[in-house]
């Protein structure tokens, strides 16, 4: 079972044994109310009406790491809806989800598919800061949805942070028949096609980059693809139409200030506009997978083989949204090899072991230089996995790990058991990547590891 099958299976099996605790009019998720408050207010009574327990689970300082936490498909800490709440904060909630979207938003979001049947119920919440004094944010987390209520950060993020929306049916099928967001695809590959032969070479490159990856690189980033700027008249009116179309989800205050956030940065003409052939999922129809990115903002639509997409706004991409304790100062961007040694460094250190190995494939994104904080490496772990210390026996390595004892000039006794220090996923499915294991231990969050590891050791400068 690949991460991806394991993550829907673990959303559905979870809603289905919530539902087995309760029956009735229990099981049914609260419809919205007929006439919405403002967020501000739901999140008030909200976070007034939590008890002891509901606030230790549900509320962390605005500060807190976890408030710049994104991923598509795995909840962002807090407090289960369906088995947290009782039925008053359940409508809350379920009030909170529409406030926060717009008029379109509400014929979307709530429409995803897992959410069109359990609703806020197959949802967790978390409170960053105090709503009843500003400034506060509230994450609601599920499957394809990662919503932030509150407005913009005070580090000047739109939305406050990433917002990541998906829909999986027309799932594996070209054009993604009725999807939710089919629209955004249609208009992205009318795009596609009004371009010239030279422009559609341009904007038309090969491999994706890996779906979380949405790091802002401020005013000196290389980005891929054709300039928007180079586009003839019709094509720059349907670029502003598509960003238009992925910010009208949102309430109209806080489009307003990711418009003033795109202005600040060149407009829509300083974005690049990019469409790819191949990901992780194999080969990919005609504009299902492409990205609108610049200075300050990343607008991602992976349309295959379902819709996953990522929007990240801010006003000054060279100052993103980093949250948390002050681990070091990182001297250059790390890419998916550096992310991977720094991972590998930080498991081996932290855990004692003879040998780290972390996945490359598993690298959600990039590191950015300067100051990092904990809310970084929250994001760059972003499965939430745990560390594991394995024991395998030399004659046992895999090839992989074979070859990081020779790159490292170590003899391996073939009688002798190593500890590997690993990943839980990779754990669980050892065998090409580490090796026939003899036992294991597990250990904390691969992220808190990393944290401390950093606070020890810093980053390697030069």
């Amino acid at each position: 079972m690949n991460r991806r099958a394991a993550i829907k299976l673990g959303a559905s099996l979870g809603v289905l044994a919530g539902a087995g605790l309760a029956g009735g009019y229990m099981l049914l998720p609260p419809g919205p109310s007929r006439r919405l408050e403002p967020v501000d207010s739901l999140a008030r009574r909200l976070y007034t009406s939590l008890d002891t327990d509901q606030r230790a689970e549900t509320c962390v300082s605005y500060d807190h790491p976890l408030r710049q936490y994104h991923n598509r498909g795995v909840w962002g800490g807090g407090r289960s809806i369906f088995l947290g709440f009782n039925r008053d904060q359940r409508q809350i909630l379920t009030d909170l989800l529409y406030s926060g979207l717009s008029t379109e938003g509400r014929g979307r979001v709530p429409e995803e598919d897992l959410t069109r049947w359990a609703g806020v119920h197959e949802m967790r919440v978390l409170i960053c800061g105090d709503p009843t004094a500003k400034p506060y944010q509230v994450i609601l987390t599920g499957t394809h949805l990662n919503l932030r209520l509150g407005g913009k950060s005070t580090e000047g993020a739109a939305f406050g942070g990433p917002q990541i929306y998906g829909d999986q049916r027309g799932n594996e099928v070209a054009g993604l028949p009725g999807n939710v967001y089919r629209d955004q695809f249609l208009l992205g590959q009318r795009l596609l096609r009004s371009l010239d032969g030279g422009r559609r070479k341009q904007a038309l490159l090969e491999e994706a980059p890996v779906q979380t990856g949405i790091e802002l690189q401020g005013r000196h980033g290389s980005f891929p693809g054709l300039p928007v700027a180079a586009l003839a008249p019709e094509g720059k009116a349907l670029t502003r139409e598509l960003a238009e179309k992925i910010l009208s989800t949102y309430p109209p205050d806080d489009v307003t200030f990711a418009r003033e956030c795109l202005t600040a940065n060149g407009g829509v003409d300083a974005l690049f506009l990019s469409y790819y052939q191949h990901g992780e999922d194999g080969d990919i129809p005609e504009a299902q997978v492409f990205r609108l990115e610049g200075p300050s903002a990343v607008f991602y639509f992976r349309g295959y083989p379902h819709v996953h997409a990522f929007l990240n706004v801010a006003m000054d991409g060279d100052a993103p949204l980093s949250v948390g304790e002050p681990l070091g100062t990182n001297p250059r961007w790390l890419d998916r090899a550096g992310v991977k040694a720094l991972f590998e460094s930080a498991l081996r250190a932290q855990t004692g072991a003879d040998l780290a190995y972390y996945s490359e494939g598993a690298v959600a994104g990039r590191l950015h230089p300067g100051l990092v904080r904990s809310g970084d490496i929250y994001s760059l772990e972003s499965w939430q996995e745990r560390a594991e210390v394995v024991g395998v026996k030399g004659s046992d390595l895999s090839a992989a790990l074979l070859a990081t004892f020779h790159d490292q000039k170590i003899v391996v006794n073939s009688e002798k058991t190593y500890k590997v220090a690993t990943t839980e996923y990779l754990a669980d499915n050892p065998s090409e990547k580490i090796g026939r294991i003899s036992g294991r231990r597990r250990g904390e969050m691969l992220r808190d590891l990393t944290v401390s590891y950093l606070k020890s050791h810093g980053f390697q400068q030069g």
